[in-house]
């Protein structure tokens, strides 16, 4: 960002044995950085595990060329309990452009954060890093939760540095998931059989209007349906040709789940999440 200057100058002088002062106008000019930087993710929303694209892009402005220019990038630093935790992790390859032409990969050092080093920069010319970054275990899930990262330019020759930072908002989601087991595993013909469904959502928002179907073969008979070890009426939910469906459309019973309980280590600052569950136990005579 370009800073006004401004100055004004004070004179001192004598006349006839005395002493006098005045001060000048205030005079202003602007102050233009050599180089500036425009951070950008092309994504809105994350989740954890998944993946943002950031574009950095960076205009030399001066009238020579710029050397070593060195681009930090802290994932998304924050301090945790006196901890150097970041919510973000770096994933490789990198793209480096130089005015909109590919240049080739380019490897940062990596530590809490990255840094990529461009040799150099020619007068007028404009680059570009394109990377990934995924969010770990550190990246708040809960809604509300943001990510903001920054990233600073510096080069050889120049006393200040410029930044850009980018924030990525924490999806709101529910992330579904079911198990199914058979017990016994050595079952006759004619023996009775369970089969169990565990279902669990690790998302921040609540899972509604969940509809469990199953077709079974070979089809059991005389099926019961328990949820949470309590029975379900046989009006909840169809079974017909060994299709099992439930809730069956137009019944009043709902199958939900709430959002995971998603908590954040004060000392370390890792995400752990717990997510709610419900079991459905279907018996029947195979």
């Amino acid at each position: 960002m370009a800073q006004i200057i401004t100055n004004q100058a004070s004179l001192n002088y004598e006349y006839n044995g005395q002493t006098a002062s005045v001060l000048s106008n205030v005079a202003t000019a602007t102050l233009g950085e050599a180089i500036s930087v425009e951070k950008v993710s092309l994504e809105d929303n994350y989740r954890l595990g998944s993946e943002i694209t950031y574009s950095v892009s960076f205009l030399n402005s001066s009238g020579s060329t710029l050397t070593n220019v060195t681009i930090s990038d802290d994932l998304g630093a924050y301090p945790v309990g006196g901890t150097s935790a970041v919510p973000l992790s770096y994933l490789a390859p990198a793209i480096l452009f130089i005015d909109g032409v590919y240049a080739g990969n380019i490897t940062p050092t990596i530590g809490t954060g990255i840094s990529f080093t461009v040799p150099s920069l020619a007068a007028g010319s404009r680059a570009q890093i394109v990377y990934r970054a995924a969010a770990n275990n550190y990246a708040p899930l809960s809604e509300g939760g943001t990510v903001t990262n920054t990233v600073t330019v510096r080069a050889d020759g120049l006393t200040g540095s410029v930044s850009d930072s980018d924030t990525v908002a924490a999806d709101s989601y529910a992330d579904v998931t079911v198990t199914k087991t058979m017990s016994p595993q050595n079952v006759l013909d004619g023996d009775a059989i369970t089969y169990t469904f565990v279902i669990n959502n690790y998302g921040n928002a609540p899972a509604t209007n969940i509809v469990l179907s199953d077709a079974f073969d070979p089809a059991p008979e005389n099926i019961s349906l328990q949820v949470n070890g309590a029975t379900v009426a046989p009006e909840n939910y169809t079974y017909v040709g060994g299709v099992l469906t439930f809730p069956s459309d137009g019944s009043a019973y709902e199958l939900s789940l709430p959002a995971a309980e998603i908590t954040s280590d004060p000392n370390s600052g890792l995400v752990t999440v717990v997510p709610s569950t419900v079991t459905v136990t279907v018996v029947g005579v195979i």
